[in-house]
Protein backbone atom coordinates (compact mmCIF):
# COMPACT_ATOMS: atom_id res chain seq x y z
CA UNK A 1 0.00 0.00 0.00
CA UNK A 2 1.10 3.58 -0.59
CA UNK A 3 0.20 6.66 0.92
CA UNK A 4 -2.16 7.16 4.14
CA UNK A 5 -4.28 4.36 5.13
CA UNK A 6 -7.30 3.02 4.14
CA UNK A 7 -9.13 2.04 6.58
CA UNK A 8 -12.03 0.65 3.92
CA UNK A 9 -9.36 -1.49 2.58
CA UNK A 10 -8.81 -4.93 3.20
CA UNK A 11 -6.15 -6.04 5.29
CA UNK A 12 -3.14 -7.16 3.54
CA UNK A 13 -0.66 -10.11 4.10
CA UNK A 14 1.62 -7.73 6.68
CA UNK A 15 -1.47 -6.87 8.89
CA UNK A 16 -2.69 -10.40 8.46
CA UNK A 17 0.81 -11.89 9.89
CA UNK A 18 1.18 -9.47 12.62
CA UNK A 19 -2.14 -10.35 13.73
CA UNK A 20 -1.45 -14.10 13.17
CA UNK A 21 1.94 -13.95 15.56
CA UNK A 22 0.09 -11.80 18.15
CA UNK A 23 -2.67 -14.57 17.93
CA UNK A 24 -0.01 -17.33 18.11
CA UNK A 25 2.19 -15.55 21.08
CA UNK A 26 -0.81 -15.02 23.55
CA UNK A 27 -2.23 -18.69 22.55
CA UNK A 28 1.21 -19.78 24.22
CA UNK A 29 1.16 -17.48 26.62
CA UNK A 30 -2.24 -19.06 27.57
CA UNK A 31 -0.97 -22.47 27.91
CA UNK A 32 1.87 -21.98 29.85
CA UNK A 33 -0.56 -20.64 32.66
CA UNK A 34 -3.31 -22.71 32.43
CA UNK A 35 -0.45 -25.28 33.07
CA UNK A 36 1.11 -23.62 35.89
CA UNK A 37 -2.22 -23.06 37.36
CA UNK A 38 -4.16 -25.89 36.56
CA UNK A 39 -4.98 -26.17 40.67
CA UNK A 40 -5.23 -22.82 41.38
CA UNK A 41 -8.43 -22.02 43.24
CA UNK A 42 -8.60 -18.75 41.70
CA UNK A 43 -6.97 -19.76 38.50
CA UNK A 44 -9.70 -18.34 35.93
CA UNK A 45 -9.08 -14.72 37.43
CA UNK A 46 -5.71 -15.12 37.87
CA UNK A 47 -5.73 -16.07 34.09
CA UNK A 48 -7.76 -12.96 33.22
CA UNK A 49 -6.10 -11.13 34.85
CA UNK A 50 -2.40 -12.00 33.75
CA UNK A 51 -4.14 -12.29 29.57
CA UNK A 52 -5.50 -8.27 30.26
CA UNK A 53 -9.36 -9.62 29.48
CA UNK A 54 -10.28 -7.95 32.94
CA UNK A 55 -9.84 -4.65 30.99
CA UNK A 56 -10.24 -2.62 28.12
CA UNK A 57 -6.96 -1.54 26.59
CA UNK A 58 -6.66 1.68 24.28
CA UNK A 59 -6.61 0.42 20.49
CA UNK A 60 -4.53 2.92 18.71
CA UNK A 61 -5.28 1.64 15.12
CA UNK A 62 -8.88 2.20 14.61
CA UNK A 63 -8.75 0.02 11.20
CA UNK A 64 -7.59 -3.45 13.65
CA UNK A 65 -10.40 -2.41 16.30
CA UNK A 66 -13.02 -2.12 13.85
CA UNK A 67 -12.28 -5.49 12.28
CA UNK A 68 -12.10 -7.39 15.25
CA UNK A 69 -15.42 -5.88 16.41
CA UNK A 70 -17.17 -7.22 13.01
CA UNK A 71 -15.26 -10.52 13.66
CA UNK A 72 -16.56 -11.26 16.92
CA UNK A 73 -19.85 -9.52 15.83
CA UNK A 74 -19.79 -12.59 13.01
CA UNK A 75 -18.67 -14.63 15.42
CA UNK A 76 -22.05 -13.92 18.03
CA UNK A 77 -24.23 -14.25 14.92
CA UNK A 78 -23.41 -17.24 13.16
CA UNK A 79 -24.86 -18.73 9.71
CA UNK A 80 -27.98 -20.58 9.46
CA UNK A 81 -28.07 -24.33 8.05
CA UNK A 82 -28.90 -22.57 4.48
CA UNK A 83 -26.30 -19.91 4.08
CA UNK A 84 -23.33 -22.47 5.33
CA UNK A 85 -24.76 -24.75 2.12
CA UNK A 86 -24.41 -21.87 -0.23
CA UNK A 87 -21.04 -20.80 1.29
CA UNK A 88 -19.60 -24.47 0.97
CA UNK A 89 -21.24 -24.78 -2.47
CA UNK A 90 -19.95 -21.49 -3.47
CA UNK A 91 -16.28 -22.26 -2.15
CA UNK A 92 -16.51 -25.49 -3.33
CA UNK A 93 -14.79 -28.36 -0.35
CA UNK A 94 -11.03 -28.52 0.51
CA UNK A 95 -10.15 -31.74 -0.81
CA UNK A 96 -11.01 -30.27 -4.56
CA UNK A 97 -7.54 -28.15 -3.76
CA UNK A 98 -4.78 -30.05 -5.35
CA UNK A 99 -1.89 -28.83 -2.71
CA UNK A 100 -4.25 -30.03 -0.13
CA UNK A 101 -4.93 -33.41 -1.13
CA UNK A 102 -1.66 -34.37 -2.61
CA UNK A 103 -0.12 -32.41 0.91
CA UNK A 104 -2.94 -35.07 2.66
CA UNK A 105 -1.68 -37.86 1.23
CA UNK A 106 1.74 -36.85 1.45
CA UNK A 107 2.00 -36.75 4.98
CA UNK A 108 0.32 -39.99 5.51
CA UNK A 109 3.25 -41.82 3.11
CA UNK A 110 5.51 -40.08 5.24
CA UNK A 111 4.34 -41.08 8.18
CA UNK A 112 3.51 -44.79 7.75
CA UNK A 113 6.79 -44.92 5.22
CA UNK A 114 9.04 -44.22 8.49
CA UNK A 115 7.52 -44.65 11.84
CA UNK A 116 8.33 -47.95 12.15
CA UNK A 117 12.08 -46.72 12.30
CA UNK A 118 11.23 -44.41 15.26
CA UNK A 119 9.41 -45.62 18.31
CA UNK A 120 12.21 -45.13 20.90
CA UNK A 121 10.54 -43.84 23.94
CA UNK A 122 10.74 -40.21 24.56
CA UNK A 123 13.58 -40.04 27.17
CA UNK A 124 15.90 -41.98 24.74
CA UNK A 125 15.08 -40.13 21.38
CA UNK A 126 18.30 -39.36 19.65
CA UNK A 127 19.13 -36.87 17.27
CA UNK A 128 17.82 -38.63 14.32
CA UNK A 129 14.42 -39.50 15.92
CA UNK A 130 14.06 -35.69 16.30
CA UNK A 131 14.61 -35.23 12.84
CA UNK A 132 11.90 -37.65 12.32
CA UNK A 133 9.79 -35.73 14.29
CA UNK A 134 10.68 -32.75 12.81
CA UNK A 135 9.84 -34.51 9.05
CA UNK A 136 6.63 -35.11 10.71
CA UNK A 137 6.20 -31.10 9.83
CA UNK A 138 4.31 -32.32 6.33
CA UNK A 139 1.08 -32.56 8.49
CA UNK A 140 1.26 -29.14 8.91
CA UNK A 141 1.10 -28.50 5.23
CA UNK A 142 -2.57 -29.66 4.59
CA UNK A 143 -3.95 -28.59 8.12
CA UNK A 144 -2.52 -25.08 7.11
CA UNK A 145 -4.24 -25.18 3.43
CA UNK A 146 -7.32 -26.22 5.43
CA UNK A 147 -7.34 -22.93 7.79
CA UNK A 148 -7.04 -20.74 4.80
CA UNK A 149 -9.94 -22.28 2.81
CA UNK A 150 -12.09 -22.04 6.14
CA UNK A 151 -11.10 -18.24 6.29
CA UNK A 152 -12.47 -18.40 2.48
CA UNK A 153 -11.97 -16.32 -0.14
CA UNK A 154 -13.50 -12.78 0.09
CA UNK A 155 -11.60 -9.81 0.27
CA UNK A 156 -11.70 -9.58 4.39
CA UNK A 157 -10.15 -12.98 4.84
CA UNK A 158 -8.56 -13.46 0.86
CA UNK A 159 -4.79 -11.96 2.90
CA UNK A 160 -5.57 -14.32 5.59
CA UNK A 161 -6.08 -17.30 3.62
CA UNK A 162 -2.48 -16.66 1.69
CA UNK A 163 -0.94 -15.80 5.02
CA UNK A 164 -2.17 -19.89 6.10
CA UNK A 165 -0.63 -20.84 3.04
CA UNK A 166 2.55 -19.28 3.55
CA UNK A 167 2.80 -20.85 6.97
CA UNK A 168 2.08 -24.09 4.89
CA UNK A 169 4.77 -23.47 2.62
CA UNK A 170 7.35 -23.48 5.81
CA UNK A 171 6.09 -26.49 6.93
CA UNK A 172 6.79 -28.26 3.72
CA UNK A 173 10.45 -26.45 3.62
CA UNK A 174 11.30 -27.86 7.52
CA UNK A 175 9.61 -31.22 6.25
CA UNK A 176 12.06 -31.48 3.31
CA UNK A 177 14.94 -30.51 5.09
CA UNK A 178 14.52 -32.86 8.29
CA UNK A 179 13.80 -35.82 5.31
CA UNK A 180 16.91 -34.87 3.81
CA UNK A 181 18.89 -34.76 6.39
CA UNK A 182 17.69 -38.39 7.75
CA UNK A 183 19.12 -39.53 4.09
CA UNK A 184 22.20 -38.42 4.86
CA UNK A 185 22.67 -39.44 8.70
CA UNK A 186 20.68 -43.01 7.80
CA UNK A 187 22.07 -44.09 4.40
CA UNK A 188 20.17 -47.55 5.24
CA UNK A 189 16.28 -45.53 4.63
CA UNK A 190 17.65 -43.19 1.40
CA UNK A 191 15.66 -45.53 -0.80
CA UNK A 192 12.68 -45.15 1.21
CA UNK A 193 13.06 -41.73 1.54
CA UNK A 194 13.83 -40.51 -1.78
CA UNK A 195 10.34 -41.11 -2.86
CA UNK A 196 9.20 -38.82 -0.10
CA UNK A 197 11.65 -36.36 -1.04
CA UNK A 198 10.26 -36.12 -4.50
CA UNK A 199 6.28 -35.98 -3.72
CA UNK A 200 7.21 -33.62 -1.10
CA UNK A 201 9.46 -31.31 -3.41
CA UNK A 202 6.16 -31.70 -6.28
CA UNK A 203 3.33 -30.47 -2.73
CA UNK A 204 5.66 -27.90 -2.27
CA UNK A 205 5.31 -26.31 -6.04
CA UNK A 206 1.55 -26.80 -5.62
CA UNK A 207 1.43 -24.76 -1.98
CA UNK A 208 3.70 -22.04 -4.47
CA UNK A 209 1.00 -22.37 -6.82
CA UNK A 210 -1.53 -22.08 -4.56
CA UNK A 211 -0.18 -19.19 -2.84
CA UNK A 212 0.44 -17.05 -6.81
CA UNK A 213 -3.62 -17.97 -7.80
CA UNK A 214 -4.27 -16.10 -4.38
CA UNK A 215 -2.29 -13.24 -4.76
CA UNK A 216 -3.60 -12.88 -8.16
CA UNK A 217 -7.12 -12.04 -6.90
CA UNK A 218 -5.42 -9.59 -4.45
CA UNK A 219 -6.01 -5.81 -5.51
CA UNK A 220 -5.77 -3.46 -2.57
CA UNK A 221 -1.23 -4.43 -1.80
Amino acid sequence: MTGEPDNEAPWGEEQWERFMKESDVRSARYGELLETLMDHPERDEIIAREMGWDRDDEVDDEAEDDWRAELNEAMNDPLTDEELEEYRRERGEVEDVPAYARSFAWASRVFHSLRPEFESPLDEMSDVDELFIEALDCRVVAAKIAGGHGMGYDEDSLCGNIVCCKRSLEAADNSLRALAELAELRPELRETIAPLLEEGRQVRQLVVDRIEELRSQVWWE
